[in-house]
């Protein structure tokens, strides 16, 4: 039986990234490998086209508009207008084909999370707050659908844009290009010792919504019994206490993001200002014209761009890596109750029920709910059961169900021994059910 836990309990998540778990993602995946395939593409096409408009600014002012060619600007910029409806009808297309990849993910994922719990038995369900299982198939699913479908795209067009980007910089002046980077040390640490308190931040936010949810649903629940005792009050005053940790615990992660953009921008924006110092200044002898350092800036922030969303990423997949582990850890359950291999159908069921000196533990090494129990059951027969709290009455009639697993002792119905009778009609394996 897994560790009890409750809902003042914060469950332990991994602070570093499985790469197993990750990997196992890419069975969700693999089905819309076609339609992600066209999005890579149209991804390329968007990259190239990035890196086009700063070299026709540059023609555009050191060519066309210093030579007072008319001809070749209205080219230019006809390319340029060209250039710039392809890429934000790319960007659409990118945008609508990720979501979709994305809600396809989550609906299987979903769909196999939710078909597995309901094959696990009762004891899984005894160990834990339920509310924390809803928050695995609801809040975890949606977190990794948006990280590991748009996420994963679009790191892939953002590694393509800068390494292009950083070709063709390198292609028009080195040595500006290597005064643009600079400053790419600064950022990385910067980004880096934010990722470290945001990871924690988010850790804890995670396990206080957790518990919070795990309560909410406790207390829905039990409702009954909470206005039959006139206990509101004093659940009231724990749900407000268990809100404050989310509130709190949400303010601290907020702070810690909010220092994130400040410090990129201010990196982002000293790099720029270095092009332009070292470009006007002639440093080492560069002799740059203005279309070249109006270019510089705009591949600067082709550059800037994608390092930062790398830098998120790399966030978003530790903290979605605690929700894979959380979401595989509970598909990786098995059954305490299976079926044997020679399970067989029971015969028409007529009400005859036998316990042969049956033992039996909710936990292994628990106390004895049932003690060497035995009981005949004729068809039309009414038994009763008579006992304090605990005794074992509402046990009894579970055995022959199979909700649980019997220590000891067999259990018949009908003559037939219950463990060797299927627990209810096979179920599809995980990715091979119709489509939702």
């Amino acid at each position: 039986m897994a560790r009890r836990n409750t809902s003042e309990e914060d469950e332990e998540l991994e602070e570093r990234i499985d790469v197993h778990d990750i990997v196992r993602i890419g069975r969700y995946l693999k089905p819309y490998m076609r339609l992600i395939a066209a999005i890579l593409v149209v991804v390329v096409l968007m990259g190239c086209a990035a890196v086009a408009l700063p070299t026709i600014t540059r023609l555009v002012i050191d060519d066309a508009i210093a030579n007072r060619d008319l001809k070749q600007l209205g080219l230019l910029c006809g390319a340029m207008a060209a250039i710039i409806v392809v890429y934000e009808l790319g960007l659409r297309y990118r945008t609508v084909a990720i979501t979709r990849v994305g809600q396809l993910m989550l609906r299987d994922m979903r769909r196999d999370l939710f078909t597995h719990i309901e094959t696990l038995n009762f004891d899984y369900f005894d160990s834990r707050p339920h509310g924390k299982i809803l928050i695995r198939v609801v809040n975890y699913v949606n977190t990794l659908s948006d990280t590991l479908s748009s996420g994963l795209v679009t790191v892939i067009s953002d590694v393509f844009t800068f390494l292009v980007t950083l070709v063709a910089m390198f292609a028009i002046d080195w040595r500006l290009t290597l005064w643009s980077l600079v400053l790419v040390p600064v950022l990385a640490v910067w980004v880096r010792v934010l990722q470290i308190f945001q990871k924690r931040a988010y850790r804890v936010l995670s396990n206080k919504q957790s518990n919070l949810n795990a309560y909410v649903h406790e207390s829905i629940a039990g409702v009954r019994t909470t206005q039959a005792f006139a206990r509101e009050d004093e659940r009231f005053a724990r749900f407000r206490e268990q809100q404050g940790q989310v509130r709190d615990s949400w303010m601290r992660a907020a702070h810690i993001q909010t220092l994130m953009w400040p410090g990129i921008q201010t990196v982002w924006y000293s790099t720029i200002a270095l092009i332009y110092f070292v470009g006007l200044a002639h440093v080492g002898g560069m002799d740059v014209t203005t279309g070249v350092l109006v270019a510089f800036v705009g591949y600067a922030n082709n550059f800037w761009a994608p390092v930062v969303d790398l830098g998120n990423f790399y966030n978003q997949l530790v903290t979605c890596s605690a929700y894979l582990e959380r979401i595989f850890e509970t598909m990786d359950v098995r059954p305490s109750v299976e079926d044997r291999p020679d399970a067989r159908e029971l015969p028409a069921v007529r009400g005859e029920v036998d316990l042969d000196d049956v033992v039996f533990r909710y936990e292994k090494d628990g106390p004895t709910i049932l003690d060497h129990v035995g009981l005949h059951a004729e068809p039309g027969m009414t038994v009763a059961f008579v006992g304090p709290t605990g005794a074992g009455k509402t046990t009894i009639v579970r055995l022959p169900s199979r909700l649980f697993g019997v220590g000891s002792g067999p259990v018949r119905m009908r003559g037939a021994g219950a463990r060797a009778l299927p627990l209810g009609p096979p179920r599809p394996a995980a990715g091979r059910h119709p489509p939702a």
